[in-house]
């Protein structure tokens, strides 16, 4: 998937304003609007393929028993629990989906059985971790949308509104056609819809 550097994000943002150069506090600015834009991309589905994990092995905790922590050694953190199944989903056979319900501590698997293993296999959404101005791995697909929205922002800031309401409409057009993309794809997939049947739920 490609990537952008924060150094052509700044660039971009700062010919959208207009500026030769911008002050080291109107640059702490700009990425504090990157990044508060950037978490805004990233809340708007659970289906960013760069985000996206599925069915990867988790353990299953005993301390508090049935629970998938959100963090676990050499994996990435957990933000969002999609689905969790038995065994490896989305090969060639099927495979039992457990129920769950997630805590602040992670998601408890219910009526899990005695001959159920101590791992479980898990699609989720990682952990969103903000930018900085040394980033390089600012997601193609949001680049446009973080710049024109942090623009905008800078706008609002300056007391410009009826500009920052006509550059807010900008980037949610960017934003709008890469979630078009992300929908027409998740619909060709069963990544994220689960298709839930008394056989899919019974303990076997």
């Amino acid at each position: 998937m490609q990537t952008k550097s924060y150094d052509d994000l700044l660039a971009l943002t700062t010919a959208l304003i207009g500026a030769g150069s911008l002050t080291d506090p109107e640059k702490a600015q700009i990425l504090q609007f990157v990044n508060r834009r950037a978490h805004e991309a990233y809340q708007t589905s659970e289906s960013w393929p760069r985000y996206m994990v599925a069915g990867e092995e988790r353990t299953i905790s005993t301390t508090p028993a049935q629970t998938v922590p959100y963090v676990e050694a050499s994996k990435d953190n957990i933000a969002e629990f999609i689905r969790i199944h038995r065994d490896q989903p989305f090969l060639n056979r099927s495979s039992r989906e457990f129920e769950f319900y997630v805590t602040s501590q992670g998601a408890h698997i219910m009526n899990i059985s005695s001959n159920d293993a101590g791992s479980a296999f898990v699609t989720y959404k990682k952990e969103f971790t903000p930018f900085t101005d040394a980033s390089t791995d600012i997601p193609q697909e949001w680049f446009y949308f973080i710049a024109h929205g942090a623009y905008a922002d800078f706008l609002r800031v300056q007391d410009k509104q009826e500009e920052a309401i006509a550059e807010e409409q900008v980037a949610g057009t960017y934003l709008a056609l890469e979630l078009e993309k992300i929908d027409n794809r998740v619909n060709n997939t069963n990544l994220v819809n689960r298709f839930s049947t008394y056989v899919s739920r019974q303990a076997r």
